[in-house]
């Protein structure tokens, strides 16, 4: 790369933005293991301070590489200057959303380094987070540069191309090449060269650290952009065949969920945890066959001993998460029955459309405010916010909440069934029904319809299908900590439309956020 040229040229116009916002930040006086806590996740925040702190030590042979360093070269007012003063993103604009999409699969690919050698019994430090966190920066700087041409590549990537390939063609050279030469202009970590490593008894070690991180930094990467992407692709299935041959792990697949999951808990940004709430979404709901793929107790077995090792109580559990912006997948033949809700892309009709009656400003409000901690006062403030989203963002006709009560789920609130008498007093026994007994053992949710009806029907309690009269309904099981604590029901009876399928995804996405509002409450 030379002065002469037109990317770099871009690169030396462009002001790298902050991610957190500056009323994130904490307040001068905070002490400074607060401030690196919050900058340790935005890496663009964190670029700064490694280059402020880089040129402080010019005349040294020496260079920054992790934070701990940079913010003692820097010191306290130095590094709340720096934080203040560098530009936030815009995350409406195109480039941002593409940008901080970008963002999160590195953080994703972080903490699978990390887990990964946990496994291995391979040392990790903090530079070599550092080092993972940074292969990709020339994602990142290209979606600041050319959002269009960057979102034009995701869709081209997920008809089956290689990204490494379109990626050459947009810069005019080798995506590796691209990537060292913006660590060096901004003086950042990258993996050193074996000659650079030291000798003596660490040889040995590092040696093997060192083809270890080569092989698994690109793997990495590769693969949370896969599991964002799309949790069923073929691209997805390969890296995960290289993943067991690599880890030795012949249910790579299975704990790669458990992985994500954790690496969603350990980043409070939200971008972090995309792959994991898409992930979470294109699970199957409740099966009523026996080959459903969704997390079960073997999988949460799985990674019991990783969640251990690694504090994950920043963010609330998996199963609360937004399951957020699932793509609607193409429909070729009859989807098996309860999957996933889908739509065809627009070129396949005919497209399921949302129903006329349903507000999305409304549940858009309620979903903002379910985000926002400083909205609530009261489980019960929740509630009375969630039921009204329901009825009036949603358009959803009766509801009922139930409650676990001694082996039984019991009505303990409802809206819209004054009449309904069955529904205003239902009661469940959990363990009278194989479906009933999966909603009470995890989050998950469940839509029953015409086409699934009769199957269904054999496996849910004959109270249940009394009190819904024949109506296609949705059931929504909800975590507080580990314990599945309620269950909720929501139909669109005497409503001219029926329930589809963009009906039950976003109520899927609504009540994934209502779940995480009740867990930051009660945290």
């Amino acid at each position: 790369m030379t002065n002469e040229s037109a990317w770099f040229t871009k690169v030396q116009q462009l002001h790298l933005p902050a991610v957190i916002p500056l009323g994130a930040l904490p307040n001068a006086q905070a002490p400074l293991q607060d401030w690196m806590r919050i900058i340790r996740e935005d890496p663009l925040l964190t670029i700064h301070l490694f280059r402020y702190a880089n040129k402080m030590l010019a005349s040294h042979d020496v260079s920054v590489r992790t934070l701990d360093h940079a913010v003692s070269l820097l010191g306290a007012s130095r590094l709340v200057a720096l934080s203040e003063k560098v530009p936030r993103v815009n995350g409406e604009s195109a480039s941002a959303k593409g940008l901080l999409r970008a963002i999160g699969d590195s953080l994703l690919a972080a903490s699978l380094m990390r887990q990964w050698f946990q496994i291995r019994q391979i040392p990790w430090t903090e530079a070599d987070y550092w080092v993972t966190l940074f292969y990709d920066l020339g994602i990142w700087v290209c979606w600041l540069l050319e959002p269009e041409k960057m979102e034009s590549i995701e869709l081209r990537v997920k008809n089956g191309e290689n990204r490494d390939t379109l990626m050459q063609r947009l810069i005019g050279m080798a995506p590796r090449q691209w990537n060292e030469q913006l660590c060096q202009y901004y003086q950042l970590p990258i993996l050193p060269e074996d000659a650079d490593l030291k000798p003596a008894k660490e040889e040995r070690i590092q040696s093997f650290k060192q083809s270890a991180l080569k092989f698994f930094l690109p793997f990495s990467h590769d693969l949370a952009f896969a599991v964002r992407q799309d949790w069923h692709s073929d691209a997805l299935d390969t890296l995960c065949r290289t993943g067991e041959i690599s880890l030795g792990l012949t249910e790579f697949k299975p704990m790669l969920k458990q992985w994500v999951a954790v690496a969603a808990r350990e980043f409070k940004l939200p971008h972090a945890a995309i792959a994991a709430r898409r992930l979470l979404a294109q699970q199957p709901s409740v099966a009523l066959n026996k080959n459903g793929a969704g997390f079960n107790a073997n999988d949460l077995a799985l990674v019991k001993g990783l969640s251990q090792a690694h504090n994950t109580d920043v963010a609330p559990d998996l199963s609360s998460w937004p399951e957020a912006e699932p793509k609607l997948k193409a429909q070729t033949k009859q989807p098996p029955v309860l999957k996933e809700a889908a739509s065809l892309p627009e070129t396949s009709p005919p497209v399921v459309q949302k129903r006329a009656v349903v507000n999305l400003n409304i549940q858009r409000e309620i979903r903002r405010q379910f985000r926002n901690q400083n909205s609530w006062h009261s489980p019960v403030e929740i509630q009375e916010s969630a039921l009204y989203g329901l009825q009036k963002g949603l358009c959803l006709s009766r509801i009922v909440v139930m409650e676990e009560n001694n082996g039984f789920w019991q009505t303990f609130d409802s809206e819209g069934c004054q009449s309904y008498l069955l529904l205003r007093n239902l009661k469940l026994a959990k363990q009278s029904s194989e479906i009933l007994m999966e909603l009470s053992s995890r989050v998950t949710a469940l839509w029953v319809n015409d086409k699934n009806r009769n199957k269904a029907g054999k496996k849910l309690p004959p109270p249940l299908l009394a009190a819904t009269d024949d109506e296609s309904f949705f059931l929504r099981s909800f975590s507080i900590g580990n314990a599945v604590t309620m269950l909720l029901y929501a139909d669109a009876h005497g409503q001219d439309e029926p329930l589809n399928a963009i009906d039950y995804q976003l109520f899927r996405e609504y009540c994934a956020d209502w779940n995480t509002a009740l867990n930051k409450m009660r945290q």
